[in-house]
């Protein structure tokens, strides 16, 4: 309940941002997306690599500037790994919305982008035990960038972005949990209407 108030003015400032840009926009392009993350941790510890899936729907203006909605989850980007801090039989997820300006991207043949922007960042760690469940909900900023390649309509498209939550996930248990943040490697078919 909690995640769903705080999404419901990000959605709304969107669609009043947006709305009116839509109507004259050059392009505008929904990319399911799969991919992973990497260098991920909390201060030092290492999460490894985690599986992510999503969407951006992306519109762009004719002088090539445009705004982006990224949604990103990563279903076990807690499970315990090799060198995972979490060495119990942990669970967790990370949920990203971000909202984006970007430069570039539209249209057929080899295009390049940038994007950057800021969002929410949705924490949750489950343990068995509930001994350590922890959820938190945060503002971050993620920038980034990657290649569409193909026609107006159709396109692979790959994108590389840095994310980092803006204040500490606070602690579990006495222990600090620490500045959050990871890199996302992501392809996608993008589809333009």
């Amino acid at each position: 309940m909690r995640m769903r108030t705080l999404l419901m003015p990000v959605f709304a400032l969107c669609l009043l941002v947006v709305a009116p840009r839509a109507a004259q926009a050059q392009g505008s392009y929904f990319t399911p997306y799969i991919g992973s993350s990497f260098d991920s941790s909390f201060d030092d510890f290492d999460f490894g690599t985690k599986l992510h899936y999503g969407a951006q729907l992306t519109w762009l203006g004719s002088s090539g500037i445009g705004f982006e909605v990224d949604f990103g989850y990563a279903p076990t980007f807690f499970k315990p790994g090799d060198d995972n801090f979490f060495d119990l039989d942990s669970e967790g997820s990370v949920t990203t919305l971000m909202g984006n300006l970007v430069l570039g991207g539209g249209g057929g043949g080899v295009k390049p982008y940038v994007s950057g922007g800021m969002g929410l960042m949705r924490s949750n760690i489950d343990t068995p035990s509930e001994l350590f469940d922890f959820e938190d909900n945060g503002w971050g900023v993620n920038v980034g960038g990657g290649l569409r390649i193909g026609s107006q309509r159709l396109a692979v498209k790959g994108d590389l972005r840095y994310f980092r939550q803006l204040s500490d996930l606070g602690t579990i248990n006495d222990f600090d949990l620490g500045d959050f943040h990871f890199w996302r490697a992501t392809g996608g078919v993008s589809f333009g209407f």
